[in-house]
């Protein structure tokens, strides 16, 4: 169950960036570089560090499942971010 709970919550935590790309897409096309590293790197930091936090809290016996989960959550929802960053820049260059 405490895996469930988990899930949900960096799902919600990593579907952040998506919902600011989404209404905040002008200010990303401008600079994309730049400010895709920048998310990329929060992402990497805060994901990084819920997960430790989450972990150490917890007492969990099996870390090396909920960083795997972690890791595939975090990989998943990038490679969405990437293909909705790539639908408004091709949108946009029209």
């Amino acid at each position: 169950m405490i895996l469930v709970y988990y899930c949900a919550s960096l799902c919600l935590l990593s579907a952040i960036p998506i919902i600011i790309i989404q209404f905040k897409a002008y200010k990303i096309i401008q600079n994309n570089l730049k400010h895709h590293l920048r998310f990329f790197l929060l992402k990497i930091v805060i994901i990084s560090m819920f997960i430790y936090i989450f972990i150490s809290n917890l007492n969990i016996s099996n870390t090396k499942l909920f960083i795997i989960v972690g890791c595939f959550i975090f990989v998943l929802f990038h490679f969405i971010e990437g293909f909705i960053l790539q639908k408004k820049l091709l949108k946009n260059g029209k």
